[in-house]
């Protein structure tokens, strides 16, 4: 790929050189133009909108601008800023941004651009742009569409397919987005030395457009988790049912450039497998997510606790000729003072004793030996050692086995089982059916999940739980 033989070689050059910033706000003026009705911007219009900006005009420097010296002369002399409006659209014209062309309708002149350019201006707005878009729910998207059209098939069912196809390719963008968007505030952290920087970053910034935007809907209304199964079982009937596979492929072949049914029949099931194995898949993608978010959370509580809680000590008084130290440390002047302060903060002396022998003869002098420093107890290992006892005792109480055999009990001879038929009489039995739920997924569970309705609730013995049908997994191999 070479982006140049797109878009022309000088494109990017105005934002090199001192008028960069003038340049990129015509070209934000251009944008909010071409947002308004109309289809075509008249040339006269950007020029009256640049024209407003007398402010930004005035600080055009023409030192680094490849134009006559009389060219110079007029544009300084330019009192109403036209000549330097129209010096403006000129070089984004002679750049390649805009192109001028004539209305034959009314002989005027309009501003057309490149389809790269509507796309670069779009993208240079979404970044400087302060407001936050709406959530998209890819994931309930993807569901909802599938089981509209599982449930009432038109002739909609290939474009259906394929927009939950491209809403699961970006859904897969945007959770690696969320995985580096959060590991870029973790390795900002390192470099924030007060405690009000540390909690904007973390409230102000990451909690506002990062947590609550992307990461909490993730973990709620729209789940992973939650919707998985149906949308993987919705395609799977698709792919196993003949008479959609061929509605499928008649509907694809209507504006398929290619005429054969087996490619044709070929892509569609390539379509319908990405989504699957990708929605199987994404469980370790958002324990990454998990995980990285757990970790910026805790480096900020500490960082917080650390700046608040300042050692007055020696040590202390070092940390903080370090952390000012790291601060300064791409200002070499200002670094030169903090290291001439550091040099007359320090006075050296040598210690010395006297004792009983140190006035007789013969005089034997003695140096004090430099011993190891006592051993300061960390009581971390203590606490880590406590959660490990309790982790190891709890899965203990909670094995495999017990999981397996409470499960084998409630099945008995049957294939299938809901939670309607289950007795649950304790917090004991309670927990045995939520790890049950959980470990449906291991490899070696001999059931798995079938159904969840979770809208519908049952009461067993004070217990309300959700409605969940169980199978086994080898007799539904057999009948296979």
């Amino acid at each position: 790929m070479n982006l140049f033989n797109i878009v022309p070689q000088n494109y990017f050059s105005i934002f090199q050189g001192k008028n960069r910033e003038i340049y990129i706000e015509s070209l934000s003026i251009l944008y909010s133009l071409l947002q308004n009705d109309e289809t075509f911007i008249r040339k006269v219009d950007f020029l009256n909108a640049l024209k407003d900006r007398e402010k930004d005009l005035s600080l055009l420097d023409l030192t680094e601008e490849e134009i006559s010296d009389e060219e110079k002369e007029n544009l300084k002399n330019d009192y109403n800023n036209s000549s330097k409006a129209s010096y403006i659209v000129r070089k984004l014209e002679e750049c390649g941004w805009i192109d001028i062309s004539m209305d034959i309708d009314n002989y005027e002149e309009i501003v057309i651009l490149p389809p790269y350019s509507i796309s670069l201006l779009k993208t240079f707005s979404d970044i400087v742009s302060d407001e936050e878009s709406p959530y998209i729910s890819l994931v309930h998207s993807t569901y909802s569409e599938l089981k509209l059209e599982d449930e009432d098939m038109d002739e909609l069912l290939y474009p259906t397919l394929l927009r939950c196809y491209e809403n699961t390719k970006k859904l897969k963008v945007e959770l690696i987005t969320l995985t580096h968007s959060i590991r870029i505030f973790q390795n900002k952290l390192s470099k924030l030395f007060d405690t009000n920087e540390v909690l904007h970053s973390y409230f102000d910034i990451y909690k506002r457009k990062i947590s609550d935007r992307y990461y909490h809907p993730l973990k709620t209304f729209d789940s992973v988790a939650k919707y998985k199964r149906p949308i993987i079982k919705i395609l799977n009937h698709w792919l196993e049912t003949k008479e959609i596979r061929e509605k499928l492929i008649f509907q694809a072949s209507i504006n398929s450039k290619s005429n054969n049914k087996k490619e044709i029949e070929a892509d569609i099931i390539e379509k319908i497998n990405y989504i699957s194995d990708t929605y199987e898949t994404l469980n370790s993608l958002i324990a990454s997510i998990d995980k990285e978010n757990n970790a910026y959370t805790k480096s900020s509580t500490q960082k917080i606790l650390y700046l608040n809680n300042a050692d007055h000590t020696v040590k202390g008084h070092l940390e903080n000729i370090f952390k000012h130290y790291a601060n300064k440390i791409n200002e070499p002047r200002e670094l030169a003072k903090v290291l001439s302060k550091m040099q007359d903060s320090f006075t050296l002396y040598e210690q010395g004793y006297l004792d009983s022998e140190s006035v007789s003869l013969p005089i034997m002098r003695k140096y004090k030996e430099i011993g190891e420093p006592m051993e300061i107890q960390d009581f971390s290992d203590i606490d880590d050692y406590l959660k490990s006892s309790f982790l190891e005792e709890t899965s203990n109480m909670y094995t495999d086995e017990k999981i397996y055999s409470f499960m084998e009990r409630e099945f008995g001879r049957s294939r299938e089982i809901t939670t309607e038929d289950f007795n649950i009489e304790n917090f004991d039995e309670l927990i045995c059916l939520i790890l049950a739920t959980v470990k449906s997924e291991d490899e070696n569970s001999f059931y798995k999940i079938d159904e969840i309705y979770p809208n519908a609730g049952i009461i067993t013995n004070y217990f309300l739980i959700p409605n969940v049908t169980f199978i086994r997994k080898e007799k539904e191999k057999e009948n296979k």
